[in-house]
């Protein structure tokens, strides 16, 4: 099949066929926590609304196309504490160590922190899974559908101050730093930025650096003498200044997220070309930042049931070629210093079709395939 991951394409991609398999690798994946009626959400669409009414619009645009996939389970309500049980002990069996759950915080308006704070955090059984924060720090926009990101409606600006990272950092400290399963790294809180151009277009250089130094100075009052502050997108132009700006390692969120930009409105791409595009972008990071960066590895991309026929899609994804990009991730890890982090995109973007939990198509696959790979 033209396009398709083969190992000798995984081989070349690397530069070896000798593929390192360091035993100490952490699995963390990205958790998009839309998939239960939250309040800010249900004004605007309506009682009871999820991004899963999205999902159940979407239909298949080509032949071949196997959009919309849906949860094997069944659509679920992941607020409530019986449902976390599950999904934790699933993520757990199958070798994710720990969520990166996008969290949105707009000057003190939230929504889908209930996933956390009534799901997640009440569930029996959370102990077996670590969690750390991604503030995803994007406007949100109405894409239920758009016919692009850039002509979808505004729902939620995201503004900037400095003073708003003192909120930040005083909220997170109360209700997810002290928890006892939250994720460290050498003992220090993780916290991730979705977007770090957004600082600097907002806050300029300067005034960037100054919050993320107020972040650490309110978290050290609040107890937290350390925070690892981590960037995950829109640092292109600051590769070479990340720890000049006081950021402590970087990440990406996915590498195929065409339709935000690299290919065409419509475009349809083979997987296996994502996967080589990735491992090259992850030895472009690893020249080129300048803190520790950890690989990211994306199980596809579809966000057809936002966009339509205007997505980019990977077409003819498979569980062997997602195993065979988690393989590269963690022979790109094995010679790391400290920890040794390797991120999927993702748990359940079920709207973007990058999802490891079952669904009505692929079943458990992917789930093995990550238990392979890792």
């Amino acid at each position: 099949m033209d396009g398709y991951f083969t190992d000798e394409r995984l081989y070349a991609a690397l530069g070896t066929r000798q593929l390192q398999k360091p035993p100490d690798v952490v699995v963390i994946a990205y958790n998009f926590p839309s998939w239960h009626p939250s309040p800010y959400m249900e004004k605007h669409f309506g009682k009871g609304w999820t991004e899963f009414d999205a999902l159940r619009n979407a239909r298949p645009l080509f032949p071949g196309h196997s959009m919309p996939h849906y949860p094997l389970w069944g659509c679920y309500n992941e607020a409530e504490p019986e449902w976390a049980v599950k999904e934790i002990d699933l993520a757990a069996t199958y070798g994710v160590d720990a969520w990166l759950v996008d969290w949105y915080w707009h000057e003190g308006t939230q929504f889908y922190q209930e996933q956390l704070e009534q799901g997640f955090l009440k569930a029996d059984n959370r102990s077996k899974l670590k969690f750390a924060i991604m503030w995803a720090n994007h406007d949100w926009k109405n894409v239920y559908p758009a016919r692009s990101p850039d002509q979808a409606a505004t729902i939620l600006p995201q503004t900037h101050t400095l003073a708003d990272f003192d909120r930040v950092t005083e909220y997170c400290a109360e209700h997810y730093f002290s928890q006892p399963n939250y994720f460290r790294i050498d003992d220090a809180p993780l916290f991730c930025i979705f977007d770090g151009g957004k600082l600097i277009e907002q806050l300029n250089a300067d005034g960037a650096k100054r919050g993320l130094e107020r972040m650490r100075e309110r978290a050290l009052k609040l107890g937290f003498p350390k925070l690892h502050l981590q960037v995950a997108n829109g640092y292109d132009r600051m590769e070479t200044q990340l720890h000049e700006f006081g950021f402590d390692s970087a990440t990406q969120y996915g590498t195929f997220g065409w339709t935000y930009g690299g290919k065409p409105p419509g475009s349809r791409v083979p997987y296996g070309v994502g996967a080589v595009e990735a491992i090259a972008s992850w030895k472009q990071k690893l020249a080129k930042v300048t803190v520790p960066f950890h690989p990211c590895v994306s199980v596809g991309w579809d966000d057809s049931p936002r966009f339509e026929e205007f997505a980019a899609v990977a077409i003819n994804r498979s569980p062997d070629q997602f195993e065979r990009l988690v393989r590269a991730a963690r022979h790109t890890v094995a010679d790391k210093s400290g920890r040794k982090l390797i991120y999927i995109a993702a748990w359940n973007e079920w709207t973007e079709d990058h999802v490891l939990l079952p669904d009505t198509y692929w079943g458990y696959s992917y789930l093995e395939a990550l238990r392979r790979g890792a």
